[in-house]
């Protein structure tokens, strides 16, 4: 129960931040459908997701931390490695997360699936293979929702897909969608931050 003038303040500022996020979110979608090459209804329901806003925040923490070399990429998927195992040594977490030991496991970055991601990344134009992008995002979605997302993505001009000589497919971000994750991010901390 709210008492004094404090406490009503508080949650004033409590739903005024609410307010910022749910804008935010909006104005992302926003943005991104408007940003879309394709017209599909299934495609732009697609870009409506929660998911997407976490793929977006994903591939925009990549470019923001300069994930932009294999021996970066190595380090990143050692920290992605770390937390893994943390959470399956922690079985309220991994409860909480959805996750059993397997799913971690297959999640991890070890021996080839290491040497793939890192030798995908070294090509001309720096990309990984779809399975190791949802490697990455276990956390948040299932690998079939990574693929549907990334589909979208494709349709709408905002990653090229492409087979490898070996039948991984590679993906490439072209840039809009971490342009679009930054200006409204940032907005909303300026929002959030003249409250």
């Amino acid at each position: 129960m709210l008492t004094g003038d404090t406490d009503t303040a508080e949650l004033a500022l409590d739903l005024a931040f609410i307010e910022t996020i749910r804008r935010m979110k909006a104005r992302f979608q926003s943005e991104l459908l408007a940003a879309s090459q394709s017209t599909d209804p299934d495609v732009l329901l697609s870009l409506r997701q929660e998911s997407f806003f976490q793929l977006a925040e994903f591939l925009f923490a990549m470019k923001t931390y300069g994930i932009d070399s294999p021996d970066k990429l190595d380090r990143f998927a050692d920290l992605h490695n770390r937390y893994l195992l943390s959470i399956r040594d922690d079985r309220e977490r991994m409860r909480r997360y959805g996750l059993t030991p397997e799913r971690i496991d297959s999640a991890l970055f070890t021996g080839d699936n290491l040497r793939k991601l890192l030798a995908n990344f070294a090509g001309p134009a720096p990309s990984i293979d779809q399975s190791d992008l949802a490697r990455f995002l276990v956390t948040v979605m299932s690998t079939e929702t990574c693929r549907k997302l990334l589909l979208a993505a494709e349709k709408s001009g905002f990653v090229e897909r492409t087979r490898s000589p070996f039948g991984a497919v590679l993906i490439v971000s072209l840039g809009t969608i971490e342009a679009i994750y930054g200006t409204v991010i940032r907005e909303a901390r300026r929002a959030a931050a003249a409250h």
